[in-house]
């Protein structure tokens, strides 16, 4: 009968582990929406409604470590079926899209600053709740050159945590560009966009090829490829990290002449391509959920 009991209480244990119970704090302008899921054994559920999630209605006031108090959209989730979920915040307009990255690995209250486009910063530290480093996954060029897709391109890892880069070789096809240029971002984890403009990124440019895309906005990494700019055929980025807690900062990029002949990661949009659940992996022909394709989200019942 004691160990009968044993068994019961380790069983008990371990689900109640799997528990969790956490609130979503997010500073922004505009009430933003909010879309969640887990995924357990390759089953992904949705806990917020269907994309793009549902509108946080509810507000309060939190007093930050430093005694200031911050004004936040909120809302509040409660699981016995799993450890830690994931979230995007985003605008709601389907005609006008904006929306962050993944989220991911949420397991307690946590508390975000969200610019009602693509960018969000975690402030859970300044509320007394330690977050640990960012820890890499993956860095990915995205462009017009593969559909914006952040998983057709994806950075050599040279030192973990700190340095990757990406040759890209542009065919004879590519080099002849209807505007003369391409327009480049970098997605670092599937969930932070850096361009131009972001913050607390260093850019070392040395060519003259290389310049801000300011006549379609949206901070643009532009590449010139005019021939009679001097523009290469083949492109390295490179993308170092000096670590930290925030996503965004601490990372410095370098655009140089590539090395002809080596190429990396192919991205053709004319074959079948894999596709990917909202938390980056890959499923199987018959999933049916919201999956990634060609850079797109797409719904199959």
């Amino acid at each position: 009968m004691k160990k009968v009991l044993l068994i019961f209480a380790f069983i008990v244990s371990a689900l109640a582990a799997k528990a969790v119970n956490a609130t979503v704090y997010v500073q922004a302008d505009e009430a933003p929406y909010l879309y969640g899921w887990f995924t357990i054994g390759g089953k992904e559920t949705k806990i917020n409604g269907a994309w793009p999630g549902k509108q946080l209605t509810e507000k309060t006031t939190k007093k930050n470590a430093a005694g200031e108090d911050m004004e936040f959209w909120y809302m509040t989730f409660n699981f016995e079926e799993t450890s830690s979920f994931n979230i995007i915040f985003n605008n709601g307009n389907t005609s006008l899209m904006k929306q962050t990255g993944n989220i991911t690995d949420i397991a307690s209250d946590r508390y975000f600053t969200y610019d009602g486009e693509t960018k969000y910063t975690d402030i859970t530290e300044d509320f007394g709740v330690e977050i640990p480093d960012v820890e890499i996954q993956s860095v990915a060029l995205i462009s017009e050159l593969n559909e914006w897709n952040g998983l057709a391109q994806l950075f050599k890892e040279e030192v973990k945590n700190a340095k990757y880069t990406y040759n890209l070789q542009l065919t004879d096809e590519q080099l002849e560009p209807v505007e003369n240029y391409y327009r480049f971002k970098i997605m670092v984890n599937s969930s932070a966009y850096l361009d131009w403009n972001t913050e607390g990124m260093t850019r070392v440019d040395p060519n003259e090829w290389l310049e801000e895309d300011i006549a379609l906005g949206g901070g643009n990494i532009g590449i010139f490829i005019d021939d009679d700019e001097g523009a290469p055929h083949a492109i390295l980025f490179t993308m170092e990290f000096a670590g930290g807690k925030d996503i965004y900062k601490g990372w410095t990029l370098t655009v140089s002449e590539g090395t002809a002949g080596i190429y990396g990661i192919p991205y053709d949009a004319t074959q079948s391509q894999p596709r990917y659940n909202l938390s980056g992996q890959r499923i199987s022909p018959n999933y049916r959920g919201i999956v990634v394709t060609k850079g797109k989200k797409l719904l199959v019942k």
